[in-house]
């Protein structure tokens, strides 16, 4: 390309481009377009048949906490009679729950929110450091 100024000739040294541009776009549509898709690759899985069952006397089975639906707390097999200061002692006095530092509170569908929670903090209270809730499946 000429341009004139003054009346000398200059050239102008750009490339355009656009072309290239539009042909490199065209020719990634093209091969997105022709390549096929990548497989699908299904990861295997084992899954165990049969539940794992837990004894009473497992030393690796987490201390257990149960309320029951009218309000009762059993720690392990011990029920605890009174309120949030006697749970509290009753988990300080527990040499599993001192030993493992985790506890785990199962309570019934019809017992309100609010008495999990005071439990889950009594086991706080105690010096637990682990506080969770058991469920029945994974």
């Amino acid at each position: 390309m000429l341009q004139e100024e003054g009346g000398q000739a200059e050239v102008v040294a750009e490339i355009n481009v656009t072309p290239m541009i539009d042909v490199l776009l065209s020719l990634l549509i093209i091969f997105m377009v022709a390549a096929k898709p990548p497989p699908n690759h299904k990861q295997p899985i084992s899954i165990p048949q049969d539940p794992i069952e837990q004894t009473e006397n497992d030393p690796d089975a987490t201390l257990l906490i149960k309320i029951d639906a009218a309000g009762a707390v059993t720690v392990g097999k011990t029920p605890v009679a009174g309120d949030h200061a006697a749970l509290v002692a009753a988990l300080q006095a527990n040499e599993k729950a001192q030993t493992d530092q985790r506890v785990a509170v199962k309570a019934d569908d019809k017992v309100a929110y609010g008495s999990v929670i005071d439990v889950m903090s009594a086991a706080r209270e105690a010096g637990i450091e682990h506080v969770g809730i058991a469920s029945e499946r994974l």
